[in-house]
Formats: C-alpha cells, sequence, structure tokens
C-alpha cells in the first residue's frame, strides 16, 4: 500500500513519540505544528493505519502514554525533510 502525503508526515512525526491522551504535546508538538497542523482525530487515524501496516511500533510508557517508533518496514529516504529535521 502506497502512503499519501499526509500520512508521510505523520510517519516521519512519529518516531520515538510520546503521546499523552492521544496527544502531542509540548516543544516539540510547537515545532511541527509550524510545519503541519492536523487535528487529534486525523492524528489517531493515522497512527492506527501506520500500526496496521507494520510501520509503527508502540511501547506502552504507563498511564495514558504511549510511545511509538518506526519499525524496519521505513524507507527512511521517503520522509518529510523539514518534519525530519525537528528534534524531539
Amino acid at each position: 500500500m502506497e502512503l499519501a502525503p499526509k500520512d508521510i508526515k505523520f510517519l516521519t512525526i512519529m518516531n520515538e513519540t510520546r503521546l499523552s491522551d492521544g496527544e502531542l504535546f509540548g516543544r516539540y508538538s510547537e515545532e511541527v505544528s509550524k510545519i503541519f497542523t492536523f487535528s487529534n482525530a486525523e492524528l489517531s487515524a493515522a497512527i492506527r493505519k501506520l500500526v496496521k501496516m507494520e510501520m509503527l511500533s508502540v511501547v506502552d510508557a504507563g498511564g495514558n502514554e504511549l510511545v511509538y517508533f518506526h519499525s524496519d518496514k521505513v524507507d527512511k529516504n521517503k520522509l518529510d525533510k523539514a518534519l525530519k529535521a525537528i528534534r524531539h
């Protein structure tokens, strides 16, 4: 399955990314929103899709926090360069 441009943006931001109650937070969230705006519903749908495609793995960090990581299926050369440059 080929990813849409928006899916690639979501995939880019979700490597080593912690979500609390399903939301990005902190400085990383602020930096991402300068380049890529989306709703929490869009983020949730994208994560479900990418996990189902086995492009993301998830670790339960306790409480309401989950941490997402790229799987070996992710071609890092196809990720969004501007979003990839943002550090957590």
